[in-house]
């Protein structure tokens, strides 16, 4: 092999290094920026502080002698329920509930399925240990899943909240509650509400879109 083929089998060796360098560089980049990315997205859920649910009692926040005060007619089964119980309500308990501006209370809309009358029962075992806050975020969360509602996994759902499962489970197979639902059907009928999420803010019925300006409205009078 002549010097001149020498010297042009190093040139393309050096540049397939380089090209390799440059490849190499290029993928550690995309990471890391895809992970700050990621870390951005995630950044405010890491940032956030739990919901404080300590006031709870049964199925109310907050004190009951707040000015103004809100009951939340709600169902497990409804998109919209979900939308305003996973991103606004711990908002909304923060500023209004926390700070003993408003008395806060959950109304579960059951429909006639097996299932949701399951739901139901569960949520007044749970509010008997005074953590259906707690609780009713697996609901949301499992409530279109296969056998969501299952007395299996409500149990599971208990242990995972924090419940004494051993009394949550002496609870449901009781059936103490299986007809509670009936009375917060006849509740909400009583007051008005014909579709989910519904408020009553006072005497006012309203929707999840107004009600931060109803309350601060009743607030500033």
């Amino acid at each position: 092999m002549t010097s001149n083929q020498n010297k042009r089998e190093l040139l393309r060796q050096k540049r397939k290094e380089q090209k390799r360098r440059k490849i190499y560089t290029t993928a550690i980049i995309t990471v890391a920026v895809l992970a700050v990315i990621g870390l951005l997205a995630f950044l405010p859920k890491l940032l956030s502080k739990p919901a404080d649910y300590d006031s709870s009692q049964g199925f109310s926040l907050g004190d009951p002698n707040a000015p103004v005060k809100v009951v939340a007619f709600s169902s497990y089964t409804c998109g919209y329920c979900k939308i305003f119980s996973e991103s606004l309500e711990k908002d909304f308990i923060e500023d209004y509930v926390d700070t003993g501006k408003v008395f806060y209370r959950y109304v579960n809309m059951a429909n006639a399925s097996e299932e949701s009358m399951n739901a139901a029962e569960a949520s007044h075992c749970a509010a008997d240990q005074n953590k259906f806050f707690e609780y009713k975020g697996f609901l949301y969360t499992y409530a279109s899943a296969a056998e969501g509602f299952s007395l299996e996994n409500l149990i599971r759902y208990a242990k995972s909240a924090g419940l004494d499962a051993e009394a949550f489970e002496a609870c449901m197979l009781s059936d103490q509650y299986s007809k509670a639902y009936l009375d917060d059907r006849r509740f909400a009928q009583s007051n008005g509400v014909t579709a989910t999420p519904t408020f009553l803010v006072n005497d006012q019925l309203v929707y999840s879109n107004e009600l931060i300006n109803t309350v601060e409205d009743l607030l500033s009078n």
